[in-house]
C-alpha cells in the first residue's frame, strides 16, 4: 500500500508539471502582449514568434520540461509496477523454495528412518544366517584341520558352506546361490533346508541323486514349472566322504572339486548345468565321480566369486590357475593359515577394486 501511495503522488506531480509547463508560456505570451500593447489575439501571438523567436523559445521551455516530466512520471510508474511484480515473483519463489526445502528435510528424515530400519533388519538377517547356514562348528569338530573362507559382498550372502554327517558318511558342500545380498540370502536358506531334508529325511546318500532331487525341489519351491522365465537356483560342489573305505564321491553343478596330494593337484569337473530353472531339465541326471584319498590329502571347493574377482586395475580375473598355485604352494600349512594367506593374496589382487561377488572357499584335510 505504501509503494502504491508513493506511485500515485509521483503521478500527480507529473501531471502538475505538465500543466505548469503548458500554462507558463501562455501566461508569458499574454504578459508580453499586455506590456507592449499588442493585444491578446492569435495574431499577437504569431507576431511575437516572428519578432522575438528566442524569447518564445525561452518562454516555451517549461512546456517541454513539463511534457518530459509527465512522460518520466508515467515511465517511472511502469518501472515501479514492474519492480513490484518482480519482487512479488521473488517472494513467491522464495516461499516455494522454503516449502520444498521443508519437504526435502521431511523426506530425508523419513529415508534415514527407513534406512535405519532396513539396516537393522539386514543385520538381524545376518545373525540368523550366521547361526543357521554358515555355522562351521560341526565341520571343524569332524575334521580338525579344516577351514572356511566366507566373505559376503554385502552384509548377507548367497554363498554358504554345508556339512552333514549321515550314517558313516560326511557330506561337505560349497554352495553358490543366484544373486547376493538379501535375495541370495533367501536362496541360501532354501538350499540349506532342502539339502538337510533330502539327506536326513529322504535318505538319499549318493551325491548325484542328491543333486537331482535338489533340482526338482528348487523348481517346485520356486514355482518354476509354471514360470519358465524364473531361473533362480544355485551352483555347488558336493562331496561324500567315506572314512572306512577312504573314498570320496563327488557331484557338481557348475563348481568342481580340487583334490590335493602333496604337490599334485587333481581337478574333478562338474556338470555344466545349475540347480533350479527349467532351461536344463532335459540334461538331468547329474553324474557321480569316485576317487580314493589318503590321510593328509586335501579337498577344496569354492564359489565363482573367488575366480571371477577382478584385479585392482580391472583388467584381469583371479582365475583358476592362481587358486591352484596358491593351494600347491601352501599344501603343508594348516588350512586356517593357508586361508589367511590366501585372503592376503586376494586383498592385494583386488586393491581398491570393489568386490564383485560373494566369496566362499571350503578346504578339508582328510
Amino acid at each position: 500500500m505504501a509503494a502504491r501511495g508513493k506511485t500515485d503522488v509521483r503521478l500527480v506531480y507529473a501531471i502538475y508539471g505538465a500543466l505548469f509547463g503548458f500554462m507558463f508560456p501562455v501566461i508569458a505570451t499574454l504578459f508580453d502582449a499586455y506590456m507592449r500593447d499588442m493585444g491578446f489575439g492569435i495574431s499577437a501571438l504569431i507576431e511575437t514568434q516572428k519578432t522575438q523567436p528566442l524569447h518564445w523559445i525561452i518562454d516555451s521551455a517549461p512546456l517541454f520540461l513539463g511534457f518530459f516530466s509527465c512522460l518520466a512520471g508515467i515511465k517511472q510508474k511502469e518501472v515501479i509496477a514492474m519492480n513490484e511484480g518482480l519482487e512479488l515473483k521473488v517472494q513467491q519463489r522464495t516461499e516455494m523454495l522454503h516449502e520444498q526445502n521443508e519437504e526435502l528435510r521431511t523426506m530425508q528424515g523419513e529415508l534415514e528412518d527407513s534406512l535405519h530400519r532396513i539396516s537393522q533388519s539386514i543385520n538381524y538377517a545376518q545373525r540368523i544366517q550366521d547361526a543357521i547356514v554358515t555355522n562351521t562348528q560341526e565341520l571343524q569338530q569332524a575334521f580338525s584341520d579344516s577351514a572356511v573362507l566366507f566373505r559376503p559382498r554385502d552384509v548377507v550372502s548367497g554363498d554358504f558352506p554345508w556339512y552333514l554327517k549321515k550314517d558313516d558318511y560326511h557330506f561337505v558342500a560349497a554352495v553358490d546361490c543366484t544373486g547376493h545380498g538379501v535375495p541370495g540370502a533367501f536362496m541360501s536358506l532354501i538350499g540349506y533346508f532342502l539339502l538337510n531334508k533330502i539327506v536326513k529325511e529322504q535318505n538319499l546318500l549318493d551325491t548325484n541323486e542328491i543333486l537331482c532331487e535338489l533340482h526338482r525341489e528348487v523348481v517346485r519351491v520356486l514355482g518354476q514349472e509354471q514360470d519358465s522365465d524364473v531361473h533362480d537356483g544355485m551352483d555347488l560342489g558336493l562331496c561324500r566322504i567315506d572314512p572306512k573305505n577312504e573314498e570320496i564321491m563327488f557331484s557338481g553343478a557348475g563348481n568342481p572339486v580340487y583334490h590335493l596330494r602333496d604337490e599334485d593337484l587333481m581337478e574333478y569337473k562338474a556338470d555344466f548345468w545349475s540347480i533350479g530353472g527349467t532351461q536344463y531339465r532335459k540334461r538331468l541326471p547329474y553324474k557321480a565321480q569316485k576317487f580314493h584319498y589318503k590321510a593328509g590329502d586335501v579337498i577344496c571347493m569354492f564359489s565363482d566369486g573367488i575366480t571371477d574377482q577382478f584385479s585392482h586395475d580391472g583388467k584381469d580375473k583371479f582365475g583358476f590357475r592362481r587358486l591352484k598355485e596358491h593351494m600347491v604352494k601352501n599344501h603343508r600349512s594348516p588350512l586356517k593359515d593357508a586361508h589367511a594367506s590366501f585372503e592376503t593374496v586376494m586383498d592385494q589382487w583386488m586393491g581398491d577394486h570393489r568386490q564383485m561377488d560373494d566369496k566362499l572357499l571350503v578346504s578339508v584335510r582328510l
